[in-house]
């Protein structure tokens, strides 16, 4: 197998033609581009979004080693309208000194952004809507309304809904390309790729 390193023109045939949907996991749903400048864009479905997401879960963050909150099973939905996706998920908070479990849940919505150093799409600016938990004893529902969504706003921030592989990523680098936008559409979100913009 030869080691020799690709050359320019390859990687631009690869990322330029089917190539592109490599960038990207299987299930994409390529949305095409505009050959005259050369941009590319690809579009991952919800559903696709979705099976990305539940790999990042659950996510647990303890307090003080008092209780564990627990976020687990979330349900993602599309908001082309800000351009930002919104996720239910469930919650669990545990109490580690009586050995209670209250379970509910959360509403959230957040942007996305791209890491460029790392070649990943992270969750940026994440909001927590609303949040329910069963059965609490009002002190309790108290200190987890007020605290609450801090916290899992705080435990999402910039965790990875995608990571670029490697090699897709230097071939990018080496043409000068990169992830020029990120546009939640209603079909699911488009990653729009090509020669990286002015700043």
């Amino acid at each position: 197998m030869s080691t020799r390193p690709i050359s320019r023109q390859a990687a631009l045939r690869l990322l330029t033609g089917a190539g592109l949907a490599a960038l990207l996991p299987l299930g994409a749903c390529a949305a095409g581009g505009n050959a005259a400048n050369g941009m590319r864009s690809i579009t991952l479905s919800q559903a696709k979004l979705n099976e990305l997401l539940a790999k990042r879960f659950p996510y647990t963050r303890n307090f003080s080693g008092l209780a564990d909150l627990s976020l687990q099973s979330p349900r993602l939905r599309l908001l082309p309208q800000t351009n930002r996706l919104g996720t239910a998920v469930d919650m669990v908070v545990s109490e580690r000194l009586t050995g209670s479990r209250y379970t509910g849940g959360l509403d959230l919505d957040y942007g996305l952004r791209f890491d460029e150093q790392e070649g990943a799409i992270r969750m940026a600016d994440v909001k927590v809507n609303r949040i329910d938990v069963d059965q609490v004893p009002p002190a309790q529902r108290e200190l987890l309304s007020r605290y609450g969504p801090r916290a899992a706003e705080t435990l999402l921030s910039n965790v990875v809904l995608y990571r670029i592989p490697d090699e897709y990523l230097s071939m990018a680098r080496n043409l000068g390309w990169a992830v020029n936008a990120l546009r939640v559409q209603p079909e699911g979100l488009r990653i729009e790729v090509g020669p990286q913009a002015a700043r």
